[in-house]
């Protein structure tokens, strides 16, 4: 065990964590049918960074400030609105857009609910740009969940139906499940419990967490089982698949092929698809479409690699084209993600290249749910412009000569319109390194190592995103039965 005061790296606490998974056959251990290391595994792995002091997020810490000042009046209330809430969603199990009315044999696609306003229409990028690949004649029905900001309107999306309803019935079943630990199971979180707190210092409640999971589990995986034996559908797509373990499972257990579109940026250590220790993984999808050969590449999937096929990315290239018009002027783009070093950087950087370039702050859509964060005052002040909430982050690359970031699958796709890409040295940039090996990103400790005179050769990156092949297209079709 390491001394309390030890400054652990990323890459160590990342062997360490595969090395115990591996030792304690964790890929291997199922309580009540749930194989819940397969949820479990990153989110655990992203709270022994936060508290082994290696990374940070925002919302963290304001989840923290929260709880705290929560009074007992204030609980009370929430507990009011919670069964309203309750309320409400089941009424609207009955309600045209509930997924109770999907027709029978259609293709589902669970979706994304992060929009963009586009042309005064909100779309989702992953799912609607895939579907208007294919004859119109095929029945897609996209299925949106909730992230706290109710469901945008008007939509592109045609035959679009909320999960709310459902979602809200499987967390209400999920309460009333009873859950039994035997000797085995309890012996299994103890020992990683143990394990933990002698490598790391780290002293984490296993068991809460891991009861958790499985309550969850059991409400939604048989809900989402009879659902899926009542609908049929003949396919189902994923936008996102990590958190949704237990619909995927369900739909595995029917024989429903599952097919995961990508949407972010996996890598190595990137843990809800990087598998690289060897141990496997019982709810991924059966196949992944990934944007490029790159990935497949730069990160060991759950999957056999004739299971991830190099699908591409339509709404990029349908942006690189809308765009291609736009001069480049000398402009910076901050690509934020809620880190805290992101506005400090985008502050730094006005500072040093005021007289030179123009500096704009792109936030995280985490970053505007409610009110502004109070550093928004600070930024503004240092001369850094602030992307308005709709504003189009393709307009911004194609307008941008360099970008700054950490991690964000935006870095890869301001690539396509030319824009440089610098990544801060920081906690989370150790995704990057197949981009910088590459040469296609560097890295930076402070905002005067950014080389303006260094450009990016758009040529190397026609690996990273391909446009959608006939033939995958073709081979897509092949699989509705």
């Amino acid at each position: 065990m390491k001394n309390k005061d030890y400054k652990w790296t990323y890459n160590e606490i990342l062997e360490r964590f595969e090395d115990i998974e591996k030792k304690l056959f964790l890929d291997e251990a199922v309580i009540q049918g749930v194989p819940w290391w397969d949820t479990f595994r990153n989110q655990l792995f992203d709270e022994l960074l936060v508290e082994l002091g290696v990374m940070e997020f925002i919302d963290l810490r304001e989840k923290v400030k929260k709880n705290k000042a929560l009074t007992v009046k204030k609980f009370l209330v929430m507990k009011i609105f919670t069964i309203i809430h309750i309320l409400k969603n089941f009424i609207k199990l009955f309600t045209p857009k509930s997924p109770l009315w999907i027709n029978k044999q259609s293709i589902m696609v669970l979706g994304h609910p992060r929009r963009k306003l586009e042309e005064g229409v909100y779309v989702d990028p992953y799912s609607d740009p895939f579907i208007d690949l294919f004859p119109k004649t095929i029945n897609f029905c996209v299925i949106e969940r909730n992230e706290g900001n109710g469901h945008l309107s008007p939509v592109k999306t045609k035959n679009l139906f909320y999960a709310d309803s459902l979602y809200n019935l499987a967390n209400i079943i999920s309460k009333f499940r009873k859950l039994k630990f035997n000797q085995n199971d309890l012996l299994t979180m103890s020992r990683l419990e143990k394990t933990l707190y002698s490598e790391f210092s780290c002293s984490i409640d296993i068991n809460k967490r891991v009861k958790k999971i499985i309550q969850h589990w059991l409400g939604f995986y048989p809900l989402m089982q009879f659902f899926f034996k009542l609908k049929k559908p003949k396919l189902l797509f994923v936008v996102v698949s990590h958190a949704q373990e237990a619909i995927i499972a369900a739909a595995k257990s029917l024989g429903i092929t599952t097919i995961e579109l990508q949407h972010g940026s996996p890598t190595r250590s990137k843990l809800n698809y990087d598998y690289t220790s060897g141990i496997t993984k019982k709810s991924f999808p059966d196949l992944f479409l990934s944007f490029g050969d790159y990935w497949s590449s730069n990160c060991k999937f759950p999957l056999d690699k004739d299971k991830i096929i190099s699908f591409g990315n339509p709404y990029l290239y349908k942006k690189i084209n809308s765009y291609s018009h736009i001069v480049k002027e000398d402009r910076l783009v901050i690509i934020s993600q809620g880190l805290p070093i992101l506005a400090k950087y985008a502050m730094d950087i006005s500072k040093q290249f005021s007289k030179k370039l123009t500096v704009e702050y792109k936030p995280h859509p985490r970053e505007l749910n409610e009110q502004e964060p109070d550093y928004f005052i600070e930024l503004r002040k240092a001369g850094v412009i602030i992307s308005h909430k709709h504003a189009d982050l393709y307009e911004i690359f194609a307008r941008s000569r360099w970008q700054v970031g950490v991690f964000s699958t935006a870095l890869y796709e301001g690539l396509y319109f030319g824009t440089a890409c610098f990544i801060i040295n920081t906690s989370g940039s150790e995704h990057m390194k197949g981009l910088i090996k590459l040469d296609l990103a560097r890295l930076i400790s402070s905002p005067k190592d950014i080389d303006l005179n260094w450009k990016i050769d758009k040529k190397d990156t026609k690996k990273i995103f391909l446009k959608p092949s006939k033939e995958n297209i073709e081979y897509i079709i092949s699989l509705i039965k």
